[in-house]
């Protein structure tokens, strides 16, 4: 599902409230509005779905490891309705860092270990070559944590997870009226 709304969410009465809409006023007390809105894009993302990861070039090529085997999927490309269309940045590098990005990511892909007989479901997945990835490369929190898929889950994929649900969330409520007030803590 694509969902082209932006979601915006203004700060007012000691509550936070979201819409999709523009309003000049608070729903709650009347008083004028300023222009301070967030807009943040929203998804229909279940927690039923099992979760795919994949990596980027500097230039935007999809690198992705799955059933099929190793995938590269150039920028621009034509991408089917349902790949990709649900994405979360989990981690950037600094553009200083791009250049030994993109080599590791040849090298990693370029490995026969990532070929469709290769692949398992549970055990040699798109995880294992992200993973795999992160390690070659050796950066920062990445390189502490890739060794390990249960921290690397807890440390970097959970908290990403977490925040886009709550957005998934507020969406979801955004369905059946005009805004929805949180209360803030």
């Amino acid at each position: 599902m694509r969902f082209s709304k932006d979601l915006k969410c203004v700060r007012h009465c000691d509550k936070t409230i979201f819409t999709y809409d523009s309003f000049a006023t608070c729903p709650l007390c009347g008083a004028t509005l300023g222009e301070h809105l967030d807009n943040t894009p929203v998804s229909s993302f279940q927690n039923t779905n099992n979760l795919h990861i994949g990596l980027t070039s500097s230039l935007g090529t999809i690198v992705e490891f799955d059933v099929n085997g190793l995938i590269r999927t150039p920028p621009k490309a034509v991408v089917a309705e349902d790949e990709w269309n649900q994405c979360l940045i989990i981690a950037q590098v600094p553009e200083s860092w791009y250049d030994r990005w993109d080599e590791v990511l040849e090298q990693v892909s370029q490995e026969q270990n990532w070929t469709k007989d290769t692949y398992h479901g549970d055990s040699h997945n798109c995880y294992t070559f992200v993973l795999n990835f992160l390690t070659a490369l050796e950066y920062g929190e990445f390189f502490d944590l890739c060794h390990d898929k249960l921290s690397f889950t807890e440390k970097i994929i959970a908290s990403k997870t977490q925040i886009a649900a709550k957005y998934i969330t507020i969406h979801r409520k955004l369905q059946s009226c005009s805004y929805f007030i949180e209360e803030q803590a």
